[in-house]
């Protein structure tokens, strides 16, 4: 065999052990997941100024726990909703129930649960919606963060199964998550949402699979 030979099986092995690789670590990395809102303005001008709100997503006995940090610049910029997608919607006997409450003067939160039935202004329909409390002394502002878990007696309902795109609703989407920021300068609003790491990753490695395409390809001509 030659050493041309020798160098593209080689090249064509290497790449497909990177796909397959790349698959075994999207597996465990389902969980936890984490969602970065703040990028994708879909509600019309960027109103947000900078920041994000991060939401991150892990697996408890009979459901999961989701904790969701401000991290936006604005001094008095709060969440007001947050939109969630699940792929085993609607969820049997659904429960949200807070955790710590403690850093946002104990807020309160609504829990609303059903299949496609929340509109985000821009796009999408959400299974999940969660209103957080906007009153001055309970809002969740920048630096804190909240705790609340989600639980279900429907099978199958994991961290992984927030992976899931919601249903179009004319505009920019559809998305996987998405979250409303009040309080910005001169009283504006804004919705905004992001793709979570997972799904990056699984855009690298369809990027993987063609180059080993190619690569397969072009060395059996």
């Amino acid at each position: 065999m030659s050493p041309v030979s020798s160098f593209r099986k080689l090249s064509v092995s290497l790449a497909m052990f990177a796909v397959i690789a790349l698959g075994s670590a999207l597996t465990v990395q389902a969980d936890p997941v984490t969602f970065v809102l703040g990028g994708a303005d879909f509600s019309g001008p960027t109103a947000n100024t900078g920041g994000n709100i991060t939401v991150h997503i892990q697996n408890i006995a009979g459901g999961v726990r989701v904790t969701v940090t401000n991290n936006l610049v604005d001094p008095g910029a709060f969440l007001g909703q947050l939109y969630l997608n699940t792929s085993v919607a609607p969820l049997a006997g659904a429960v949200g129930a807070c955790v710590s409450c403690a850093a946002t003067g104990g807020q309160t939160m609504s829990f609303n649960f059903g299949s496609d039935a929340f509109q985000a202004d821009g796009d999408g329909r959400f299974d999940i919606l969660v209103e957080f409390a906007t009153d001055a002394a309970s809002r969740l502002t920048p630096g804190e963060s909240i705790v609340f878990d989600i639980t279900s007696t429907t099978p199958g309902f994991t961290s992984d199964s927030f992976l899931v795109f919601s249903a179009p609703g004319g505009g920019n989407g559809p998305f996987q998550a998405a979250a409303h920021i009040q309080g910005l300068p001169n009283g504006q609003s804004d919705f905004v949402s992001e793709i979570p790491e997972p799904a990056s990753l699984l855009l690298l490695g369809s990027g993987l699979i063609g180059v080993a395409t190619g690569l397969r390809k072009r060395f059996h001509r």
